[in-house]
């Protein structure tokens, strides 16, 4: 029982996958899982609640909550970035598409209210307020924007 409980206490803390090593460079903490398995749980419990009750509500409640898990388990599973060498990094949408991009081509890094958007070429990369960043991503990212300012 007690290996069950670590194993919980370790999952909601966002141990790295192996042993010292972060799963990516940029990647979104294991709370999202948490609260996609949660919204999952609460799904099928408007489930069971409108084969009891018969209201349509609860019918709809488990349709946005279904969503709701959906996006919450993508993000966690696909969205981050990867450092693949001090010049590239790919970055992976919440959707699973990969794309490489060249650290030299980075444009520009707007704050916003909720995220971060690294303006890359044409594209945007979007890094999300909770997601941890490796020291080592930060560092790339201030130096290509450094060398953009002189």
């Amino acid at each position: 029982m007690r290996g069950i409980v670590n194993a919980i206490l370790a999952l909601l803390k966002g141990i790295p996958e192996k042993k010292g090593e972060p799963r990516a460079d940029m990647f979104l903490p294991r709370w999202i899982m948490v609260l996609g398995v949660f919204l999952a749980l609460c799904a099928v419990g408007a489930l069971v609640a409108f084969a009891i009750l018969l209201h349509w509500g609860w019918l709809i409640a488990m349709a946005v909550c279904a969503i709701l898990s959906a996006f919450a388990l993508m993000c966690w599973v696909n969205q981050k970035i990867i450092v693949l060498n001090d010049e590239y990094f790919q970055y992976v949408t919440f959707t699973g598409t990969k794309k490489k991009y060249r650290f030299a081509d980075i444009k520009g890094l707007r704050k916003n209210s909720d995220s971060l958007t690294l303006f890359v070429g044409k594209d945007k990369v979007h890094i999300e307020s909770a997601a941890i960043i490796s020291d080592r991503l930060i560092a790339l990212i201030n130096e290509s924007l450094k060398s953009k300012s002189e």
